[in-house]
């Protein structure tokens, strides 16, 4: 193939090239995805908040309306961010971190304990988490810092920054306490080191020392350590696990219906927040449980497939660390209501009841749809490898882990 062919067929970019005209639409299948899952959650957390809102507020559409609100929101943020050119967080990625890390502070000073953690900022009627903005900041952050040293990664001094920033915000988090996000956010950061290009040897050194850490910080809480014992003995003294369980299991195959479930009643605390996949398996049945994880599949893939076609080192970090929390959560979610996992307090994405939650994730997809419409026409990957790497030789550039992208 001759130098003039291979130029036909492949697109040579760089991070300053960026900012391109957002001519493509947006990803039309992942936005299916997830207006999808937060149109069902209306009905879903209508039917496992209706006796809860009634025995508390004398009113059973109380929590469906607060729901309703945040779910509206979120589609509006959606569109919003998807408009909004990603690269703009790039540039303020460390006043984000800083702006969150405050936040954590002060919900820590107000120490307004709800549930035994001191979570929560009140601003009025208005509550919010400011734990689910930290994350996204230090994902945003991360990814930035990767993206801009990616020349420096092999060296392990390039790290000490990054790493201090996750290990600031997580420890407060940790302090809330909330161990369950500190510790996601950690693997998050992980997953970017290995997709920004991290040494293996490096990285594994990296995670050995947060197993370490982790399990020592796990240790040191009693009812952390008794979670972990109830999951080991199949959550035999876990009430709230054995309770979803149940509810899997009065579902069967079909589903008992919407708005039958008993499991709901008095049996299974706060069934429309964590465990809201436990009532998805009773009223729904093992078809509703599926469908709703091929879903987030779904959305795996798509984010996937975007974060591939990336038009920058930035967009392939951030598109892949968005889309691995999302799925990581979903997952988590379902294992910890199947008693797979311990319990840890971690919404369903987009369908458990949680205003911060679903605003921010609502965050997250609209940035991952603003990549999506910046992916470039030119395909690199139809270049055969052999002619690939003989046309980085003779342009001097160098390649980048992002499949199909090769960059200045």
């Amino acid at each position: 193939m001759s130098e003039a062919t291979a130029n036909t067929e492949i697109t040579l970019s760089s991070d300053s090239d960026a900012s391109v005209p957002q001519s493509r639409p947006a990803d039309k299948m992942l936005l299916f995805a997830v207006l999808s899952l937060m149109f069902m959650s209306l009905v879903v957390v209508y039917s496992a908040s209706a006796f809860w809102s009634e025995l508390k507020f004398q009113n059973p559409a109380y929590l469906l309306r607060s729901h309703l609100f945040k779910v509206l929101v979120g589609v509006i943020l959606i569109f919003i961010l998807a408009k909004i050119d990603y690269h703009k967080y790039q540039r303020y990625s460390l006043i984000l971190l800083e702006i969150s890390g405050a936040l954590l502070l002060i919900a820590i000073g107000e120490h307004v304990v709800i549930k035994g953690a001191a979570r929560w900022i009140h601003a009025g009627p208005f509550s919010f988490e400011p734990s689910e903005f930290a994350k996204v900041a230090v994902l945003i952050f991360v990814a930035a810092y990767l993206a801009e040293n990616g020349e420096k990664l092999g060296d392990y001094r390039s790290l000490y920054r990054p790493l201090a920033w996750t290990a600031i915000i997580a420890a407060i988090i940790i302090k809330q306490p909330n161990y369950s996000t500190a510790l996601m956010i950690v693997a998050v950061v992980g997953l970017l080191f290995f997709l920004g290009g991290v040494r293996k040897s490096h990285l594994a050194i990296l995670v050995l020392l947060a197993i370490v850490v982790g399990a020592a910080v796990l240790m040191i809480e009693s009812y952390r350590v008794a979670r972990m014992q109830a999951w080991l003995h199949h959550g035999a003294g876990d009430y709230q696990v054995r309770q979803s369980i149940i509810g899997f299991g009065n579902g069967g195959i079909f589903g008992v219906g919407p708005g039958n479930s008993k499991q709901r009643n008095l049996f299974l605390p706060e069934p429309y927040g964590d465990f809201i996949y436990s009532i998805i398996g009773e009223e729904y049945g093992l078809w509703g449980a599926v469908l709703i994880m091929l879903i987030f599949l779904l959305i795996a893939f798509r984010g996937t497939a975007i974060a591939k076609r990336a038009p920058d080192r930035f967009g392939f970090l951030i598109a892949g660390g968005i889309t691995s929390m999302i799925s990581l959560y979903a997952f988590i979610n379902a294992g910890v209501a199947l008693g797979i996992f311990p319990t840890t307090g971690l919404p369903m994405p987009f369908i458990s009841y949680g205003g911060t939650a679903m605003i921010v994730n609502s965050i997250c997809i609209g940035i991952l749809l603003n990549i999506s419409k910046q992916i470039p026409e030119t395909v690199y990957a139809r270049v055969p490898k052999a002619d690939r790497q003989k046309l980085l030789k003779k342009k001097g550039k160098r390649s980048d882990p992002v499949v199909g992208r090769v960059y200045n």
